[in-house]
């Protein structure tokens, strides 16, 4: 166990090779860089959840600014590293999901609204992109869907998990759906493919990325299904499931567990 990561809750910061940490007895909450193991305290979240976090730019900036989103609420939390609390903005029309894609902060909001938060003259504006929802008709009367937003490579993605409610086995994964925002059109396309990469999802979020290990199969979704203690593969291109734990001596069922890229 690394010293400075002991008893502490992380989240990936989406950029700029820092990690949000907080320790989950204190509450105390910092920056810490995995490289050059150098730490910056932030105020205390008080009655924030941090559902994810995301830095603007380099902390050494001096108009770099922490971002941290609590799905729960509704809020986005922000300061500059070495202020004394969060400022809040709550988004009317709900979080989903957030992530950093271009440089840019996305939110998923309702209906698979497209929204871009940023910060001007010291405040934080949620820009909604009018795009249009998800036109898609629920195979086999599946009645949950479980939403990610994914940067991958050149493309905005929402991945749809599909999860069984009223039919055995009860809470199954089914499938998966993958939609790339066309930017110009406003809309949302399905793709069959997304070529040389993998998508790895977890509670938290997601990650995607051209895996250089060939245990790793391209054009596939790697998750963990609630409640198992492997990970599941879906093959995009024959819909297929399987299971595929690289490492079978870890216990991957806690829902805290997340997929980190540095």
């Amino acid at each position: 166990i690394i010293p400075d990561l002991r008893n502490k809750r992380i989240r990936h910061t989406s950029s700029h090779e820092w990690l949000f940490t907080q320790d989950q007895d204190s509450g105390d909450c910092s920056l810490w860089n995995p490289a050059s193991r150098e730490k910056i305290r932030l105020p205390p979240l008080e009655d924030l959840a941090c559902s994810c976090c995301f830095l603007s730019s380099s902390p050494s900036d001096p108009q770099s600014y922490v971002l941290v989103v609590d799905f729960g609420q509704d809020i986005i939390g922000y300061c500059k590293p070495g202020e004394d609390a969060f400022k809040r903005h709550r988004v009317e029309h709900g979080i989903s999901r957030a992530t950093m894609f271009k440089g840019e902060i996305f939110l998923l909001l309702n209906h698979c609204e497209l929204a871009v938060a940023d910060i001007e003259n010291s405040e934080l504006r949620v820009r909604a992109l009018g795009n249009k929802d998800i036109n898609w008709s629920n195979p086999g009367g599946i009645p949950a869907l479980r939403e990610y937003l994914i940067p991958s490579g050149e493309d905005l993605l929402i991945v749809q998990e599909m999860i069984l409610l009223f039919a055995l086995p009860m809470g199954q994964i089914y499938g998966f759906k993958v939609f790339r925002m066309n930017f110009a059109g406003g809309t949302w396309e399905e793709v069959k493919s997304i070529g040389d990469r993998a998508i790895f999802l977890s509670a938290c979020g997601g990650i995607s990325c051209s895996p250089k290990d060939s245990r790793v199969q391209k054009n596939a979704i790697y998750f963990v299904e609630n409640g198992h203690r492997h990970i599941r593969m879906y093959d995009l291109q024959d819909q297929s499931i399987s299971k595929v734990s690289p490492y079978p001596n870890i216990n991957y069922r806690s829902s805290n567990s997340q997929w980190i890229m540095l």
